[in-house]
């Protein structure tokens, strides 16, 4: 059975500054990312197949874990870069090399995947295209609330939200925070946090206009500030107020243990944060 490893692909990604934004050119006639280059870029997050082949993902089936074969126009997160001098191709360049994720998808199809981990598939315009998200809210953590917050037991893990990469809204109670996220340390969701939502609906429209997103779904989500627009629909209307703010928690002598920083949101006029906890500083 293949497994997901986190730390494995974690540490590659780490990678990419040492192998490829580094400037190791010496022997190497053409950068990633430029016009005549064969590989993408070492900055990109997503992107979209252009043709349907295997990336290292595997699938749950039953008793089972087989390879799944990705078709093409699926959209993959990148989970790590990485080049080596003695890699190169005809041309003399370093051959970029890429491990991919599901990223963020819905709880029921994420429970089934795992990945190898490995940086193997050269990350080539041939088959791979850049994707932005055009929804920049997808795999944030909304908090609710209005920042990070501490009381003698620690951190306080209130309620959560998050919009996932394949249009699902999932929502977990504060005690669901309180299990997956203690620490606060994730502020956006990746292909390894398979958390079990408390609640959860398919969405059916996302609209974006400036600084403002918009999300319609046929049933209310509990826990969450929803707004009944007629039968059968419910909306969200999220607002980023482009408010940053940073603060130490846990005075330890002459220091602190933790640093937060967050942004500022409000959702259908109630107050969200997005931000992550940074823990065991200096």
């Amino acid at each position: 059975m293949k497994k997901s490893v986190k730390g494995t692909l974690a540490i590659a990604a780490g990678l990419v500054g040492l192998f490829v934004g580094g400037g190791v050119t010496a022997q190497a006639t053409t950068l990633p990312g430029t016009a005549k280059s064969a590989y993408l870029r070492n900055t990109t997050g997503y992107v979209r197949l252009k043709k349907t082949m295997y990336v290292g993902i595997y699938q749950k089936s039953g008793k089972k874990v087989k390879p799944l074969l990705k078709k093409k126009g699926s959209l993959l997160a990148i989970g790590g870069i990485g080049g080596a001098q003695a890699d190169k191709d005809k041309a003399g360049n370093i051959v970029i090399r890429a491990a991919f994720t599901s990223g963020a998808v819905h709880y029921q199809r994420l429970k089934k995947l795992s990945y190898n981990g490995k940086i193997s598939i050269p990350f080539t315009k041939a088959h791979f295209k850049t994707a932005t998200l055009k929804a920049p809210v997808r795999t944030l953590l909304f908090r609710k609330g209005t920042g990070f917050e501490t009381n003698e037991m620690g951190l306080i893990t209130p309620a959560a939200f998050y919009l996932t990469l394949d249009n699902y809204l999932q929502a977990y109670s504060a005690s669901a925070m309180a299990k997956f996220s203690p620490s606060g340390s994730e502020g956006r969701l990746a292909a390894y946090e398979v958390w079990q939502p408390t609640s959860a609906v398919k969405v059916s429209k996302v609209t974006v206009k400036g600084r403002t997103t918009t999300i319609d779904y046929r049933q209310p989500v509990a826990g969450m500030p929803n707004k009944k627009v007629a039968k059968h629909h419910y909306r969200l209307t999220i607002k980023d107020l482009n408010q940053k703010h940073s603060q130490s928690f846990f005075p330890v002598d002459d220091t602190y243990d933790s640093q937060g920083t967050w942004n500022d949101y409000t959702v259908n006029g109630k107050r969200y944060y997005v931000g992550s906890m940074e823990n065991g500083l200096d």
